[in-house]
């Protein structure tokens, strides 16, 4: 069991540090700290509770391209052939993110006291994911360990790229989306109440449309404040049920699958996420049922959670790979039918490969071209809003026009 330690210490240029240390006692904190090159002044034990609140506020800033640099570089050091305990302190001297540098002489630290590497680095599987952690623990089985720190960096980069694309994806949507919500807003609260008032000076009779949107715009501006306080509440609520709640989440998740153009982003980000995860674990030996048992806390989307927590279950049955993945019921026929082939053929990893992209290019498809899908759906709800401000101006205009002629 590990303990944390808030230590305030002297470095070895006589500056005054405080750290927050984990250690499995008191003797093995001091050690630590020799190792450091500090100098105890005070040591308090902190709380369980509150060391992993800490440490976990210390992951949320490490971002995932900082961990591809991190892996690129325990590729050049393990290929190069110094000791990875004193490569890894020499990273630890030269890495930026505080997190990342406690991380590292952690792992140096307890490397050059003499247990493996992928035992050290096990200890930070919150930080470095389960999937580095496994391939490096083969790695070092294997002697492939330079191997091993490549594919978690090629593979944490294309997922990135995977990422990107999917953010890049939605960025023209919800600009389009708060664009025609604020030029409504504009219109209602500002512009429309300044021309009812001047029709109403004309003696103009209104419209129903009209009238209704004199309602709306009334409505807005009156309970204004209680408007946006109910959607910030319900937003906070909305994420408060998401993280509480496994059925919610789930229901969200498989609403969010429904969604025109949005379902073709997370199907093709999820399909090449499963593709590179299983070809990347399967090339390193890992067996396909451990596969899955990593895999399934994965997935941020529950419905694929869900699904491959149903494939892990049909595949402990005696259930092929390619049948569990079919019976899943999320993936295409493409799918299923090319990890069929793999496994009937003998090159699973290679259609994986295929697969993964595949579903990548389909991706970056979308994010380059999604205008052209976002456009029908533009044009139709700016049409209809042109459609209620016309009507509700013509019409008056028209009247008023009316009576200026007689």
């Amino acid at each position: 069991m590990s303990y944390y330690y808030v230590v305030k210490a002297i470095d070895n240029s006589g500056r005054k540090v405080v750290r927050t240390l984990e250690a499995d006692n008191e003797i093995q904190l001091l050690s630590f700290l020799d190792f450091l090159g500090l100098t105890p002044i005070r040591v308090s034990k902190r709380p369980s509770l509150v060391g992993k609140l800490s440490k976990s506020l210390q992951l949320k800033r490490i971002k995932r391209k900082e961990l591809i640099d991190l892996f690129e570089n325990l590729h050049l050091v393990a290929k190069s052939g110094v000791p990875i305990g004193i490569a890894i302190w020499d990273l630890a001297e030269d890495a930026d993110n505080p997190a990342i540098k406690h991380m590292l002489y952690d792992v140096s630290y307890r490397i050059q006291s003499g247990i493996s590497i992928s035992e050290a680095m096990e200890r930070h599987e919150g930080i470095l994911g389960s999937i580095a952690v496994s391939l490096i623990r083969i790695g070092e089985e294997t002697g492939n360990l330079d191997r091993a720190f490549k594919d978690i960096s090629e593979h944490y980069s294309r997922i990135e790229d995977f990422v990107g694309k999917a953010k890049q994806a939605f960025i023209y949507p919800a600009f389009a989306f708060f664009s025609i919500l604020f030029a409504m807003t504009f219109w209602l609260v500002y512009v429309m109440p300044k021309l009812v008032s001047l029709f109403e000076e004309l003696g103009v009779e209104l419209p129903l449309a009209t009238i209704l949107l004199v309602r709306v715009s009334e409505f807005a501006q009156d309970y204004w404040l209680i408007i946006t306080l109910s959607v910030f509440f319900f937003i906070i609520l909305l994420i408060a049920l998401r993280k509480k709640s496994e059925k919610f989440r789930y229901l969200t998740d498989k609403l969010l699958l429904k969604i025109p153009v949005v379902k073709s982003i997370l199907y093709n980000f999820n399909y090449a996420f499963f593709a590179e995860y299983v070809r990347l674990m399967f090339a390193a030996g890992v067996a396909i049922h451990t596969i899955m048992s990593i895999l399934e806390t994965s997935f941020n989307n529950r419905v694929f959670r869900r699904a491959v927590s149903k494939i892990k279950s049909d595949i402990e049955r005696g259930v092929s790979l390619g049948t569990a993945v079919q019976r899943s019921g999320v993936f295409t026929s493409l799918f299923v039918r090319m990890v069929k082939v793999g496994e009937e053929t003998g090159a699973l990893e290679e259609q994986l490969d295929y697969l993964s992209t595949h579903y990548y290019n389909r991706l970056d498809y979308i994010t380059q071209n999604i205008a052209k899908f976002i456009e029908p759906v533009i044009i139709i709800v700016v049409g209809f809003f042109l459609a209620v401000v016309m009507i509700s101006l013509l019409v008056p205009i028209y009247d008023l026009i009316g009576k200026i002629g007689i």
